[in-house]
């Protein structure tokens, strides 16, 4: 098979002597991995890796007969169980036919290690998307999710059944033409009566695999329900979801709704997604059509193509995807951490109490440098100062002069520093004057109509009162990701 004596870095793809044990470029650990160039089965030449796990990596190749690009998964794991599930995925896949899951080619042992040839999807996965941009729009969201549903409906509808049981963002990759392909069917498993889950095939990715997954009961179709409404969360949040297991045990606080991270959700969409992410398999949706038809009720999308499981009305296809409105508050960044009202309200009173000293001394100062220059009695400039007024006037429109030129040139005044917050735009970046001096101007008018607009704050799921709102500005609290 023209095997050289070199093997391939699972990061950078660069060729390395074979006795080597990190790569001579990226310094990452090998993984005795094919070389580059190395000529599979008379047929396949490697061309980089595509991924590379615990058990297996992927290359991306050239098909020397057909002159086409293909991804070649390697099975790493010499173990029986692995070997058995391995020539499972084979079998699995090579029944398959849908517009939305790879076809397998060819499958072949060379070497003692097991290989699958299957279609080279090109494209970015779904969490490398959402990773870069943040989280989807729901109609988006939607339109390549649904995809992916009709394609685990059609797993479903098999005899028997076919359980993906790895459903996850990493595993769906959004093609260049348009379509959701799922990928990895590294733990799949036929779904028989009476059957239990292989010891090898026990695999679990955390955030997506249901409590049963775990070992705690079989696995069946409403496994991979789960998982879909774990991708969804993802997809419209950008967060992670809770691991399952940890909200059996109640290690972890409840799933938190998607609404209350990301407003724009429609609540139709996060009934969904809570419904298909109850840890009582029994209490989920019964199969995916009744997951897509629910989904269906709140967000009028067009499946992306007739399934094979089932074909929409037509008065359904000529249904239109809405755009939705433009937000005027988009999601803010995960590293935002929205200050709670009262330590906004605790900080005010510090900044309050630090101008009332500074105006103190400023009218001190005053009346000491008038009687210095005049040379005239201290006490009678001191009642000339008070009937002026003079401390009132400083404390009152100083007041606002201190706060805006103070959040313009630090993000925050002397109180906010105190007790760690600071203030920002919806991107991170400072205020600068001219919102400075707006949020001021917007606090003033906030506070004549009986502080309706600090009372907002307590009520606004991005904690802004009404001169935030106006100036475009967030207070948030500092970490050590946004110091």
């Amino acid at each position: 098979m023209g095997d050289k004596p070199m093997q391939m870095c699972p990061e950078c793809s660069t060729n390395n002597k074979d006795a080597a044990r990190f790569c001579v470029k990226c310094g990452a650990p090998l993984r005795k991995l094919r070389g580059q160039g190395t000529v599979l089965y008379g047929r396949y030449r490697l061309e980089r890796v595509l991924g590379c796990g615990g058990m297996g990596a992927v290359y991306l190749a050239t098909d020397l007969r057909l002159n086409l690009k293909v991804a070649v998964k390697e099975n790493l794991d010499a173990s029986p169980e692995s070997q058995k599930q391995f020539e499972t995925e084979a079998n699995i896949l090579a029944k398959l036919r849908h517009p939305n899951l790879p076809r397998v080619q060819d499958f072949f042992i060379a070497d003692g290690r097991q290989y699958l040839v299957m279609d080279f999807i090109a494209g970015e996965s779904l969490e490398e998307i959402v990773r870069k941009r943040g989280p989807l729009p729901p109609n988006e969201a939607v339109k390549w999710l649904t995809q992916v549903m009709e394609a685990v409906q059609y797993l479903h509808s098999q005899n028997p059944p076919i359980i993906h049981r790895d459903i996850k963002p990493a595993n769906i990759k959004l093609g260049a033409d348009g379509r959701a392909y799922l990928v990895d069917f590294g733990i799949a498993k036929i779904l028989r009566a009476g059957s239990r889950t292989q010891a090898g095939a026990r695999a679990v990715t955390p955030g997506y695999s249901p409590p049963e997954q775990y070992g705690t009961a079989p696995t069946d179709q409403r496994s991979d329900i789960y998982a879909l409404g774990a991708t969804f969360y993802f997809a419209v949040t950008g967060r992670v979801p809770p691991e399952a297991i940890e909200r059996v045990t109640g290690k972890t606080d409840k799933l938190i709704p998607p609404r209350s991270i990301n407003p724009l959700i429609p609540a139709n969409l996060e009934q969904v997604i809570l419904k298909a992410m109850r840890v009582n398999r029994e209490e989920r949706f019964s199969s995916v059509q009744e997951m897509m038809v629910a989904l269906q009720g709140g967000i009028q999308t067009p499946f992306a193509r007739p399934s094979q499981s089932s074909q929409p009305q037509p008065s359904q296809q000529q249904q239109k995807l809405p755009s939705l409105p433009t937000p005027l508050r988009p999601p803010l960044p995960e590293n935002f951490r929205l200050a709670s009202s009262w330590l906004r309200l605790f900080a005010f009173a510090l900044d309050f109490l630090v101008w009332s000293a500074t105006a103190w001394i400023l009218t001190l100062g005053y009346a000491f440098l008038l009687s210095a220059v005049g040379r005239v009695d201290f006490w009678w400039v001191w009642r000339q100062v008070e009937q002026r007024h003079l401390f009132a006037n400083i404390l009152i429109w100083g007041f606002p002069i201190y706060r805006a030129f103070a959040h313009a040139l630090t993000d925050q005044t002397i109180g906010k520093a105190m007790v760690g917050l600071k203030v920002v735009t919806k991107n991170g970046s400072p205020c600068g004057l001219w919102r400075a001096l707006g949020r001021e101007i917007a606090l003033f008018f906030s506070l004549l109509p009986c502080c309706m607009g600090l009372i907002w704050v307590a009520f606004d799921p991005y904690k802004q009162g009404w001169h935030d709102l106006v100036a475009g500005t967030f207070v948030v609290q500092e970490t050590e990701q946004g110091k």
